[in-house]
């Protein structure tokens, strides 16, 4: 897991130890000020001032420990993109089309790291990456068993997200058909993932090809790159939800590709 700050730990743990520290540092100096004055008492008084002293350190410490945050240069958040662009996110369409399998008793299903990169290895999808190195953006044209192929774009401005599907299309006009029919196939994004976007008819530079693209964006925080669940999740989320396209195709008789 990846964490912001110099340590990560659970909240609990965090109010525990404060809770702790403080409840430390109360005692102490109660304990000071009841025996200050009292005679044959110093002892008592100079436990009190170390476990005290030890206590205020300790609170300084843990909270420059919990709350203080890494810096994190442009170069390591580059990295971090470029392993979303080539590794996380094509990994995650590689399931779009996943293999076949049996329905077996729960208890003898037994996953392991192995069984999770082999099922990758087995893939009947394929993908081609159309990135280069340092830019924010990379194209992937994803083919499926049964021959159905499509062009999307994902952009990653540090926490912002853009998703974006190319369907050949001659003019405007075929651009609304498409959106009307495919209306629902893309409402996931809008009505669950909290996506926005729309409709645009244009000339590509890619292909130099015509085509009905739609775009969506979300911003998922200024720690998106630097938080593995987030990626992880987002990509899953979109390769599921571009299966459900690329089958909505089919059924509507959109052709994907040219």
């Amino acid at each position: 897991m990846e964490s912001k700050n110099f340590i990560y730990a659970p909240g609990w743990v965090k109010v525990v130890a404060l809770s702790v520290l403080a409840f430390a540092l109360i005692s102490a100096i109660g304990v000071s000020v009841y025996f200050l004055g009292k005679e044959n008492r110093q002892d008592w008084i100079l436990v009190a001032m170390s476990l005290g002293q030890v206590a205020a350190s300790g609170i300084v410490i843990a909270i420059v420990v919990f709350f203080s945050e890494k810096d994190v240069n442009v170069i390591n958040l580059q990295k971090r993109a470029e392993r979303l662009f080539l590794e996380t996110f094509p990994r995650a369409c590689l399931l779009i089309d996943f293999p076949e399998g049996e329905f077996k008793l729960w208890e003898s299903k037994k996953v392991n790291g192995n069984d999770i990169a082999q099922a990758l290895r087995n893939s009947k999808t394929t993908i081609r990456v159309n990135h280069i190195p340092g830019q924010i953006d990379a194209y992937y044209h994803i083919s499926r068993e049964s021959g159905e192929s499509i062009v999307m774009r994902l952009q990653v401005n540090v926490g912002e997200v853009a998703i974006s599907y190319y369907i050949p299309a001659e003019c405007e006009d075929e651009m609304h058909e498409i959106s009307k029919k495919m209306e629902w196939a893309f409402s996931r994004y809008y009505e669950i993932g909290g996506y926005v976007g729309g409709w645009y008819f244009s000339r590509e530079d890619f292909d130099g090809l015509t085509y009905a693209s739609i775009h969506l964006t979300k911003d998922f925080g200024a720690d998106f790159l630097e938080n593995e669940r987030k990626k992880l999740f987002m990509s899953n989320d979109v390769a599921a939800t571009t299966r459900g396209i690329m089958k909505d195709c089919v059924k509507n008789g959109i052709s994907m590709s040219y």
